[in-house]
């Protein structure tokens, strides 16, 4: 009942696993720009916005090491953190220390907090294109206002990026006499749009159970005059619209495609961390096949040309099929030189006991299904065998002596363990040396 019980848990477990090709690596590193439109002597730029700025970073928790290189126009201030820290924290309280050390900073400074995120670069999973007649704008304006919201209501999908065609943009033109007069700089009303622009922020976590979820505040813009409303000077108040006029318009082309003849925009679908991607892949090629029924009449097609998850599945899956080929044949083996029924049965039940017993660990630890895992998983199975076959042959040669089964079992195991033990940690030895490894744990 209890292996029993051990087995059913760790199915549960393995469909609620993440599935990923490899890893996701997340570098414990982020970058702070300070830069300026003028050109300035670097000892300036040193001591009026770089040393304050590395003076607050250094209150900062789990830093390994700071770099900085000064230019005439700009410096960039290297943050490395420890391996332990986490990086979503990291960043929102870096991003706090330099929101208050930039009001003792010169308004000549722009100041970004820049964190490279492999792992949104990674989850890109999708890569759609959508083609239809019209003209390209049309093509466009179908894919912002019918396709991407229904996309981004399925679950597990994290961002809908849509490239080509007219972008949407919005032209901020300063009046300088305005400006002048109260006193404000086009850096400072850069730095005002650069601040407010933030899509995402990262608040937390919260804890329901076993899940935990990030917590994000987002911010975004539903119409022109609310960009007019930003605060630029608190005394009066001074608006951004009292000194700007301020245009919805659409950005210049710069790029143009087009398919068969008929214009196309392209559609790249970002995934969540948390995702299932083979799951959430298939549950976002129905949903597509579903928009396409409805823009048939519009002739509109959305097709796929690009999913990562695919290569992903048929990987895994050409894994998981070499595990069990391999098991098999080591069965096959075991039973055409023991030519024991009983004993080559115990061993084969024990294959997939041992294999969704182990997936409750990694449910635990918070491990995805990826190619190191089950490679990992295929090693284990060889080991286990080996180990069978050597402790049930030593059982079974001691019961056929006359020896009670009780007596058989404890004894045949005692005589055996130390060699198992022994055999079992050299291999566990040989893989040690790469847990010290600092490039294997950046991307582990």
């Amino acid at each position: 009942m209890l292996f029993t019980g051990l087995t059913m848990l760790g199915y549960v477990s393995y469909k609620k696993l993440p599935v990923e090709l490899i890893p996701n690596p997340e570098l414990p590193t982020m970058y702070v720009q300070v830069g300026t439109s003028l050109e300035m002597d670097p000892g300036y730029i040193e001591t009026q916005a770089v040393i304050p700025i590395e003076g607050a970073i250094g209150t900062l928790d789990n830093i390994e090491k700071i770099e900085t290189n000064i230019t005439s126009n700009y410096g960039v201030i290297t943050i490395y953190y420890t391996q332990d820290a986490d990086l979503k924290y990291a960043s929102l309280k870096l991003q706090e220390k330099i929101d208050i050390v930039k009001k003792s900073i010169p308004e000549d400074f722009v100041i970004n907090v820049i964190r490279i995120d492999l792992n949104q670069m990674i989850n890109q999973f999708m890569s759609l294109q959508v083609r239809g007649e019209g003209g390209v704008d049309r093509i466009r304006n179908i894919a912002d206002r019918e396709i991407r919201p229904k996309l981004e209501n399925i679950d597990g999908i994290a961002g809908v990026q849509v490239y080509g065609g007219q972008e949407n943009s919005i032209e901020v033109r300063l009046d300088e006499r305005a400006c002048k007069a109260n006193g404000i700089t086009m850096g400072q009303v850069r730095t005002l749009l650069n601040n407010n622009g933030q899509e995402k922020t990262f608040a937390g976590k919260v804890v329901d159970g076993s899940n935990e979820f990030f917590v994000n505040i987002t911010s975004e813009y539903t119409d022109v005059s609310d960009i007019g409303k930003i605060i630029v000077k608190k005394d009066g108040p001074v608006l951004l619209g009292d000194i700007a006029e301020i245009f919805y318009g659409v950005r210049e082309e710069t790029s143009y495609s087009r398919v068969n003849g008929l214009d196309a925009v392209t559609i790249n679908l970002v995934n969540d961390n948390q995702a299932n991607l083979i799951r959430l892949s298939k549950n976002a090629v129905a949903e597509i096949g579903k928009i396409n029924r409805e823009l048939a009449t519009a002739g509109v097609e959305i097709v796929v040309q690009y999913n990562s998850a695919e290569t992903m599945e048929e990987n895994i899956s050409q894994i998981i099929n070499l595990a069990i080929t391999g098991g098999f044949l080591a069965i096959l083996i075991l039973w055409f030189f023991l030519r024991n029924m009983r004993l080559v049965s115990i061993i084969a039940v024990s294959l997939p006991v041992s294999v969704f017993t182990a997936f409750n660990f990694f449910y635990a630890a918070g491990i995805s299904i990826n190619s190191l895992t089950l490679v990992g998983i295929a090693l284990a199975v060889g080991m286990l065998v080996d180990n069978s076959v050597v402790v049930l042959e030593n059982i079974y040669r001691l019961a056929g002596t006359g020896k009670d089964p009780g007596t058989s079992v404890r004894q045949g195991t005692t005589e055996v363990v130390r060699a198992i033990f022994a055999s079992t940690l050299t291999t566990v030895v040989v893989f040690l040396p790469f847990i010290f490894t600092s490039s294997i744990n950046r991307i582990t």
